[in-house]
């Protein structure tokens, strides 16, 4: 890889990185009281209130992360804000609904268990939830983003590569939080651990993978289309 690659490759995990945690973070403080902001912003039982501003927050976060793409790739900044806004709202939504059906289904978050009989099994359910569904929520997103820059041709292996390192990022730091600091989900230690921020971690890096894996591939298929 050359400099101007690694460059690209860098910011554009940096710019995932950055949407993810920011739309996360203005998740939790619009949906308040909460352990960050210990603030009630919306003030109203009615689910549609309370989805509005939500939304708002993720098209803004999609839109931006466009904006950024769009810049660093030289291409038509309009469509690709669109493009963006758009696939990154949808695939929170739907990720966001697939959890609430599992929830509903086991009759809880913390219910669900897929290893009853393993030991911690809480922390490896939360790994076995989460880490598909960042991959496919990644790939989608890489897939929408290349072939709204014009590579069709390499859509399918944006979108893979980005999914499958947006999901070991994302295992990865699952597992050194676990092994290395004691970090697990269902045994949290007050002002250190719980689930939403070993969550926060492990979205985090699991964006930064997948954005440095989006931005490698996408730059290698401008390059091998101007040679």
């Amino acid at each position: 890889m050359n400099t101007r690659s690694i460059t690209i490759a860098a910011f554009t995990a940096l710019l995932t990185a950055v949407t993810l945690g920011g739309s996360i973070w203005g998740f939790i403080f619009l949906g308040g009281p909460n352990s960050v902001t210990r603030l009630d912003v919306i003030r109203s039982d009615n689910i549609i209130v309370n989805l509005i501003p939500m939304l708002t927050v993720f098209l803004c976060a999609g839109g931006l992360w466009g904006l950024g793409i769009a810049r660093l790739m030289n291409a038509d900044a309009k469509s690709v804000v669109k493009a963006c806004a758009l696939s990154w709202t949808t695939t929170v939504f739907a990720f966001v609904t697939v959890i609430f059906i599992l929830a509903g289904f086991f009759g809880g978050l913390s219910r669900i268990n897929f290893l009853p009989i393993f030991p911690h099994s809480r922390h490896y359910n939360f790994l076995l939830v989460f880490v598909p569904i960042i991959g496919i929520a990644s790939a989608i997103n890489g897939y929408g983003v290349a072939n709204k820059l014009g590579f069709h041709e390499r859509k399918k292996s944006v979108g893979l590569y980005t999914g499958l390192a947006a999901s070991l990022g994302f295992l990865a730091v699952g597992l050194i939080l676990f092994f290395s600091f004691g970090w697990e989900v269902g045994y949290h230690i007050i002002g250190r651990s719980g689930m939403l921020k070993i969550l926060l971690f492990c979205s985090i890096s699991g964006a930064l993978a997948g954005g440095m894996a989006m931005g490698w591939m996408l730059e290698k298929s401008r390059i091998r289309m101007d040679s």
